[in-house]
């Protein structure tokens, strides 16, 4: 039965709350709750530091499992690559009984959402190896703009793309479908336009810049030759 279906949520973020990831990702578990799942969500960086046993039962007890998490330079958080090598490595010591399910969401401070594309064929492939069916990936850029906020809070305007996509995610996930390649592609596109965003992002740098009293660092070249 659907109302007994479980639906796991892991944040990849190094950050303890308010994180995008977290947003993004507490998105679709809300809709997934409403569509009669029984959902949890759990911090990556804070579980492993505490107790790995509980992580993997409640991997091993999830129908479907949500990845969302920030890039880290093409790739995962350290944190998030430990958690993928304990599941694969507790996987070669026992079976599970049931079907399972991967969604993965990823998201980056790049405007453009294609830098993401590298994880989220990272995502499938530890899916393909591990006996989750791979379900799709969403590509987010520019997530520093969410910075955190529950996208209820942002719906419309900035964020209308984004709760389309998911949206539609829910809708085909309660009835044991793919995520749609339509939404894929409707979450890739941009939050704002890119001039905008790195505008806002640029000022923002020379902020934190002047904070730490680097400002004359910033366009330092140090690998190049002179």
């Amino acid at each position: 039965m659907l109302n007994e279906k479980k639906a796991l949520l892991l944040i990849g973020s190094p950050k303890v709350k308010n994180s995008t990831s977290e947003s993004l990702g507490d998105y679709l578990l809300e809709g997934l709750h409403e569509s009669g799942y029984i959902c949890e969500s759990l911090h990556v960086l804070s579980i492993l530091n505490k107790n790995k046993e509980e992580l993997l039962d409640k991997v091993n007890s999830a129908d479907l499992i949500i990845i969302s998490f920030p890039l880290y330079v093409d790739s995962l958080p350290t944190s998030l690559i430990k958690v993928f090598e304990l599941i694969a490595n507790d996987r070669n010591t026992k079976k599970i009984g049931k079907k399972q399910s991967l969604i993965a969401i990823a998201n980056s401070g790049f405007p453009e959402s294609f830098h993401n594309h590298t994880a989220l064929r990272i995502c499938e492939n530890f899916a393909n190896k591990n006996n989750f069916m791979w379900l799709g990936g969403f590509a987010l850029g520019g997530g520093a703009a969410i910075n955190g906020v529950p996208i209820k809070q942002l719906s419309g305007g900035m964020t209308r793309n984004v709760v389309k996509a998911l949206d539609m995610a829910v809708a085909a996930v309660s009835i044991n479908k793919k995520v749609p390649k339509e939404a894929v592609e409707i979450m890739a596109r941009n939050l704002i336009p890119i001039n905008i965003y790195t505008s806002v992002a640029n000022r923002g740098w020379k902020a934190q810049a002047k904070k730490y009293k680097v400002s004359r660092d910033l366009y330092d070249r140090p690998y190049i030759k002179k």
